[in-house]
């Protein structure tokens, strides 16, 4: 098997990690190809015959072809600690059309209140971490998949590493010599940019 799925929400850090283990084990990096193509056309994907780490957000595939897919391929599972900054962030994406960013000239100009997230949005967002942690219990947890937090990571990454290989080896090769553009933090202080922010951490709270 040339592949390994990496499953997240929207947000979640998995386009930063994903990159930073292809670049590591000398993967290809499927980008969003799942969010505009099928999963049974995989194979004519342009790195489906090099090993590659898939991108699999939780609302890109079908719900009657879930099974099927989770259970195609050995899995990465990651998740934001921090979901209230994971939301404002999913957010200010929707708002401003920037999903990532390479050079400081590319971080996105909010003016301050200038967002309001809405209820429905939340709700969404809600749903998709719920469906999230439903199917990490039902096609992760039972294979012994790992689980990673973005923030645990980004403080030992070597550590994730290592226990990545152990994991599964197999599917890993040596770093690659043209290495993968690393995206940057997208420098956004949320509170400033949202004038519902403290009604948006309550909902949060009131969640948890």
């Amino acid at each position: 098997m040339n592949r390994i799925g990496m499953v997240s929400t929207s947000r979640a850090g998995c386009t930063f990690i994903r990159k930073y283990l292809c670049n590591v084990y000398g993967m290809q990096d499927s980008n969003s190809w799942l969010k505009n193509n099928g999963y049974r056309n995989i194979e004519d994907a342009p790195f489906a015959n090099q090993k590659h780490i898939l991108k699999i957000l939780v609302h890109y595939i079908p719900e009657h072809d879930l099974a099927w897919v989770l259970n195609d391929m050995p899995k990465i599972w990651l998740y934001r600690r921090d979901t209230c900054q994971q939301f404002l962030s999913h957010v200010a994406r929707l708002r401003t059309g920037i999903n990532h960013v390479y050079s400081s000239e590319e971080q996105p100009k909010i003016p301050d209140k200038s967002l309001i997230a809405t209820r429905d949005e939340y709700e969404r967002f809600v749903k998709r971490q719920d469906l999230f942690w439903r199917l990490y219990k039902s096609y992760g947890f039972l294979k012994n998949e790992p689980l990673i937090m973005y923030e645990d990571f980004c403080a030992t990454p070597e550590e994730h590493i290592d226990s990545l290989y152990d994991w599964h080896w197999q599917s890993f090769g040596i770093p690659l010599k043209e290495r993968i553009s690393m995206p940057l933090k997208i420098d956004v202080n949320y509170e400033d940019k949202f004038i519902n922010y403290m009604e948006v951490v309550n909902w949060f709270d009131i969640n948890e």
